[in-house]
């Protein structure tokens, strides 16, 4: 049964179209958004159509799945729950990523733009063009930063407004101490890049509480003939990753950290078994371990087998949550089951619920709040 979700607002985010929350954040009766969202579809009046009984689009690139993708834009907009948001960023573009201060007044935003229209080059994939962007005045002003179009990145990581990291394809990492104005690039550890992939990208990515990069990948080789996770660890004034943790068997779906700046804090993995690797299913386990002692890993849980592992969020106080996903095949089946399979001791107990269907939503460690958004009806539910 669903329980413990309290409505935020029954008119979220309702001004803008196309309809969608984005990557939203709240805090107190303010809210933002990183939205990428399709164009928005117009049909001509019926008096217009040549066929009555068929719709029909006002411009002919609309009913061209490749020119609509194109035309897919990434939008900043800012508004209070009572209200309406107001737009304050637009570029074009399929994905984006981006990073906050905890005061919401420096921004990081990426944007990725590929252009399905155009002939697939020999490996099949099209070039895309990657942008940054950063505001100091809580999104109402955007400069574009110098940054290599080539250089794809799909994950901004900062320890405050002018160091932090950048992290895209191939899987390479970047570094910069002067807020984007210059970056480095941080030579990755052995097996994580591979020839036929270029567009690898890291199984998870962490910022620790003291500024303590980690990224996780898969392996397979001389030293690991059985495949298995490795994670590293990169601190702030070093130039190289240190192997920190190894786990044989496993896949990781999502690596977290507590968000308490303590000396001695916990990591977390979620991660499925490397069997069923390629489907993502299969039986999953968390595994925890400390940042001050990293040889000892413990299994805090397994999960059953049928269930989609789909992340892991670690709060205060030992809260942690992890996403899945019931494929409900049992009894002749019927429409998947998402679940939040909850933790408030640290991983000793744990409490799973059903939830309603959900259009987009985020944890918030630092207030221990789950926030979910269905049509116009934001929620939240907190641990």
């Amino acid at each position: 049964m669903t329980s413990g979700w309290d409505t935020v607002s029954t008119e979220f985010m309702r001004n803008d179209k196309p309809y969608g929350a984005g990557a939203f954040r709240v805090q107190r009766n303010d809210f933002m958004s990183l939205k990428v969202a399709r164009p928005e579809l117009k049909f001509k009046p019926e008096s217009e159509q040549k066929n009555p009984d068929l719709a029909e689009f006002t411009e002919p690139w609309m009913d061209d799945s490749n020119q609509r993708l194109n035309r897919s834009t990434v939008s900043f907009l800012r508004g209070t729950l009572d209200g309406s948001a107001v737009r304050h960023f637009q570029q074009p573009g399929q994905t984006a990523s981006w990073w906050y201060s905890p005061d919401w007044q420096i921004l990081y935003v990426s944007t990725g733009w590929m252009d399905y229209a155009a002939p697939r080059t020999v490996d099949g994939a099209s070039p895309q063009t990657t942008r940054l962007w950063k505001s100091s005045d809580g999104g109402q002003h955007w400069a574009q930063l110098e940054w290599p179009t080539e250089r794809n990145i799909n994950r901004l990581l900062f320890i405050d407004a002018q160091r932090g990291y950048a992290i895209g394809w191939g899987p390479r990492v970047w570094r910069t101490a002067d807020g984007g104005q210059s970056w480095q690039e941080i030579k990755e550890p052995p097996g994580a890049a591979l020839q036929d992939k270029p567009r690898r990208t890291f199984d998870g990515t962490n910022l620790g509480p003291d500024g303590v990069l980690r990224i996780a990948y898969q392996v397979e080789d001389a030293e690991h003939p059985q495949s298995a996770t490795v994670v590293w660890r990169l601190d702030w004034n070093q130039q190289d990753f240190i192997r920190e943790a190894v786990l044989p068997g496993q896949v990781i779906v999502s690596l977290e950290s507590s968000p308490a700046p303590v000396r001695n804090y916990a990591l977390y993995a979620l991660s499925r078994t490397s069997g069923e690797s390629g489907s993502g299913h299969g039986a999953g386990v968390i595994s925890t371990w400390t940042s001050e002692h990293p040889e000892h890993i413990q299994e805090l849980h397994a999960f059953d087998s049928p269930l989609t592992l789909n992340g892991l969020s670690a709060g205060r106080n030992g809260v942690l949550l992890v996403h899945a996903t019931d494929p409900n095949t049992a009894n002749g089946g019927g429409a998947p089951i998402d679940l939040t399979i909850s933790s408030t001791d640290g991983g000793k107990t744990w409490q799973q619920t059903a939830d309603k269907a959900s259009q987009g939503g985020y944890f918030d460690p630092q207030t221990n709040t789950l926030y979910s958004v269905f049509a116009y009806t934001l929620r939240k539910r907190q641990f």
